[in-house]
């Protein structure tokens, strides 16, 4: 099953799944955990599966939970749902990790995969992006055939920001306004989980530290899905600094992590470099300091 479809894929019922679940310790009747987190009195949509069958399946698809005829439990070496913040840390590690998204059978994945692989390609210096200037961007980038792509048309626009922004990949500027979902292209908190999840720590060469980042998130600039599926598209010039630099959308998070204090970003003179783009300004460093900063 996509991420993206149904849209009624909710993160967050994902965590309200795994935490009982794994609360409990043992197989748990799926109707009676339905019972619990989704009571009958609960509005629901009326046509389509439900959210909680909805999130259960997502959390099977990514091999999180099991069931056994009629009971369902957690898989013992997922992430544990202590808290959102480290079970969406775990997600995120999770759904980036499978190496057969890309290929060609696919993976439950794979349409949210696309869409962030699109979505790290946008400007985060530009206008925060509701579904009419979606429309526009991916008119762009896809042709006429820009319908089938997995955000093509408002409805899984919709799911995709629930799952940027509990990933990390977007701040949400407005909801609920005339206009509908608006969200900035900023992937700053996913770099923040990508550097966590990976324990690099002191100091490493600006280079090592960006080939690590793209194996976590292979959705950015130089990540490998980025660079299989981004040349298909007809990306818009302008991304970048300077010819051979990381592109804007990478090179805001990096520089707003040092700002937080996360990350020292170093230029040593007898070092080589790498170009971050600072907006239309070129930013050179050489080196990374992971700071003790954990934000």
């Amino acid at each position: 099953m996509p991420l993206l479809n149904p849209p009624n894929i909710l993160p967050k019922g994902m965590f309200l799944i795994a935490r009982t679940l794994r609360h409990h310790g043992k197989p748990v009747e799926r109707a009676s955990l339905k019972a619990l987190l989704q009571p009958p009195s609960l509005p629901l949509r009326k046509a389509g599966t439900n959210t909680f069958d909805a999130s259960l399946k997502a959390l099977r698809d990514l091999g999180l939970a099991q069931t056994d005829g009629s009971t369902v439990t957690y898989n013992a070496k997922a992430p544990a749902p202590d808290d959102m913040e480290t079970f969406y840390d775990g997600l995120l590690a999770c759904i980036m990790s499978d190496a057969a998204i890309g290929e060609e059978d696919g993976t439950a994945q794979e349409d949210l995969m696309a869409a962030l692989a699109w979505w790290c390609a946008q400007d985060p210096h530009a206008e925060p992006v509701g579904w009419d200037r979606v429309q526009e961007l991916l008119s762009h980038d896809m042709g006429a055939t820009f319908q089938s792509f997995p955000i093509g048309n408002s409805v899984p626009w919709l799911a995709f920001g629930r799952w940027a922004v509990s990933l990390g990949f977007a701040e949400q500027q407005s909801f609920g306004e005339p206009g509908g979902l608006r969200l900035i292209p900023d992937v700053t908190r996913a770099l923040k989980r990508a550097v966590r999840i990976s324990g690099l720590h002191g100091t490493v060469r600006a280079d090592q530290f960006l080939t690590v980042v793209r194996a976590e998130l292979p959705v950015v600039d130089g990540g490998r899905l980025a660079m299989r599926w981004r040349p298909t598209w007809d990306l818009p010039p302008g991304r970048q600094a300077v010819s051979g630099a990381i592109d804007r959308a990478l090179s805001h998070a990096l520089l707003r992590c040092a700002e937080d204090g996360l990350l020292g970003l170093l230029s040593l003179s007898d070092a080589s470099k790498v170009t971050l783009s600072d907006g239309n300004a070129a930013h050179p460093i050489s080196h990374v300091e992971i700071g003790a900063d954990d934000a």
